[in-house]
């Protein structure tokens, strides 16, 4: 199947206008009929499916273009590269989870204080985060 640039970018749950960015970057490479216009098979599509999901956790573009550059050469031996792009990338990945599980860690904290005070209606939430701040240090 052949998909015209609106109907792949559409297809791999994008926009064109990021299809074209991609395609400007080098993550992708467009067939041309004879007239010139872009289309793009289901390989294609596929693609663009793994560059989207890779973007959306943040990988950079470069680190993408060589990912992608390097499958597309089939180089022997370039396993031990695109293994290092995506340890790094997983590092990064770790990392940032480490950093939304302290910020979900400090909401709960909160929905736990306000919870305790409506359930206890006389304690002052600074006072009892005070004490609850005092038993953790402990």
């Amino acid at each position: 199947m052949e998909y015209a640039i609106g109907q792949a970018a559409r297809a791999a749950g994008m926009t064109a206008s990021t299809l074209r960015y991609y395609e400007q970057e080098g993550l992708i490479v467009a067939k041309r009929h004879e007239n010139g216009r872009r289309y793009f098979d289901q390989e294609d599509v596929n693609w663009l499916k793994f560059i989207h999901h890779m973007r959306s956790t943040d990988m950079p573009i470069a680190d993408l273009a060589r990912y992608v550059k390097l499958r597309r050469q089939k180089v022997e031996g370039s396993q031990e590269e695109l293994l290092l792009i995506m340890k790094k990338h997983e590092r990064h990945l770790i990392e940032k989870m480490a950093h939304y599980q302290s910020n979900l860690d400090m909401v709960r904290y909160k929905i736990s204080m306000y919870e305790h005070e409506l359930k206890d209606g006389d304690n002052d939430l600074f006072e009892l985060f005070k004490e609850r701040r005092c038993r953790s240090d402990q």
